[in-house]
């Protein structure tokens, strides 16, 4: 099999599969009126798998461009293929699992690790056919020329489908698939190239651990909250930052609640203002909704920040690990019938959603702390604003994986008056001397008169 495939594979994930739009089943009717006549199919609850077929052989290519090795379903795919007189094939579909009950992605794990038994391919579009480049062809293009290669049933087939013209019809096949069914959700394809995706909204809850304050003219304000669930090891999992959901009367509230509650940390996460959270007590447990659930965006797996938590040091950040990206974070309300604890909040929820079974991580525990080789801080104060300026080298010790540099040089700049008020700079080198020259460079060119030793 030619490498091009493994690369398509990847890009069909990153490019063309995470353009699907994301819709709740309460607003079908309404986001779907525009269009006249809609191909519906069941979304299957399994692992994204390409299918090549070239030169008499067929291979299946996960997200990650890992091959599979050979099952039984590679021998069935190849004798079809060759009696249908296809010669070269590239389609994209989930490999499943055949149960009367709902399986999840990390089933599918098990049964490839045990051979492959009870696994079905689901075809659900097509991106090459022979010589053809089929990306270009419409929704319904596409899907004619795969009712004449896979078989309605067995252990590969075209995915479950039905066309229609009424957004009526579709509320009803949700309700029968989704919500009797427990399936993961629907796909809707156009006439068109548009493709929704239509999930059941996801109600979890979690814990405030950080806050955001406006700025401008809504300083007054709390902008976000920072979420986290908790994991089994008591540590706190960042995954989002919520905005929606609350009144200007309710934020100015909150922001003096919440303002009370403020510990150290030594981590710092950025609001999309530009504004550091602060961090809280890990006390208060806050009920949202969204309409989607990703474990992995263009780049691959989602990794964000893992904190401890201590009573007197405040926040400690671990290191990153793999977590979620939710679609419009909704406020449902406080939970104050619940505790901020591993039971109560637990990153488990999200499991009955997404599975992290195929992740990597490196094991960072035992690996030595950074240390502050230099660090200088100045301070200035200009028509009611004040402006701070931090300049920091870090030694890493970690540089013997390469993950790591040898030495990063870090620049930090605050104006409060500002319409951008945090700037932020690193770079990293694996020379001590030449992370020198950088830290004077730069506290040379932005340090000058009337600035204040902190």
């Amino acid at each position: 099999m030619a490498n091009e495939f493994v690369t398509k594979a990847v890009n069909y994930k990153k490019y063309y599969a995470s353009r699907y739009i994301a819709v709740e089943s309460e607003m079908i009717t309404k986001r779907l009126a525009q269009f006249t006549e809609y191909l519906v199919s069941v979304k299957y609850d399994g692992h994204f798998y390409a299918m090549a077929y070239v030169d008499g052989e067929v291979s299946l290519i996960n997200r990650n461009g890992r091959v599979l090795e050979r099952l039984d379903l590679h021998d069935e795919l190849e004798k079809h293929f060759k009696k249908k007189g296809i010669k070269k094939l590239f389609v994209a579909g989930e490999l499943y699992l055949d149960a009367q009950v709902r399986t999840r992605m990390f089933n599918v794990t098990s049964a490839i690790a045990s051979g492959g038994e009870g696994l079905k391919f689901a075809a659900f579009d097509l991106m090459e056919k022979e010589e053809t480049d089929c990306r270009k062809q419409s929704n319904f293009e596409k899907f004619e020329q795969l009712k004449d290669i896979f078989p309605a049933k067995g252990n590969f087939h075209l995915v479950e489908y039905f066309v229609t013209d009424s957004t009526k019809a579709i509320v009803e096949y949700f309700k029968e698939k989704v919500e009797i069914g427990k399936a993961e959700g629907i796909v809707v394809k156009t006439e068109g190239f548009a493709v929704f995706k239509v999930k059941p909204k996801f109600t979890f809850d979690a814990v405030i651990i950080g806050f955001a304050q406006g700025d401008g003219d809504r300083s007054d304000l709390l902008r976000d909250f920072l979420l986290a669930f908790r994991k089994e090891d008591g540590s706190y999992q960042i995954f989002a930052h919520m905005h929606h959901g609350f009144s200007e009367d309710e934020r100015r509230k909150m922001l003096k609640e919440y303002s009370k509650m403020v510990v150290p940390s030594d981590y710092i996460e950025v609001a999309r203002n530009r504004l550091g959270f602060q961090m809280v007590r890990p006390e208060k447990v806050i009920e949202f909704s969204c309409i989607d659930v990703i474990n992995e965006d263009s780049k691959g797996n989602i990794l964000k920040m893992n904190l401890s938590y201590d009573e007197k040091k405040g926040y400690i950040a671990n290191h990153a690990q793999p977590t979620i990206s939710v679609t419009i974070p909704l406020f449902v309300k406080f939970r104050e019938d619940k505790q901020a604890t591993i039971e109560e909040t637990s990153f488990e929820q999200i499991l009955e959603v997404v599975s992290f079974d195929d992740v990597d991580v490196i094991n960072h525990e035992d690996l030595p702390e950074s240390e502050i080789v230099r660090r200088e801080v100045y301070r200035k104060e200009s028509r009611g604003s004040v402006m701070v300026r931090k300049f920091v080298i870090l030694k890493t010790n970690k540089d013997r994986l390469k993950e790591y540099p040898a030495y990063v040089f870090h620049y930090t700049d605050f104006s409060s008056g500002r319409k951008d008020p945090l700037k932020k700079e690193v770079k990293v080198s694996d020379s001590e001397d030449q992370i020198l020259d950088i830290f004077e460079e730069t506290f040379l060119k932005n340090i000058k008169k009337g600035w204040v030793a902190v």
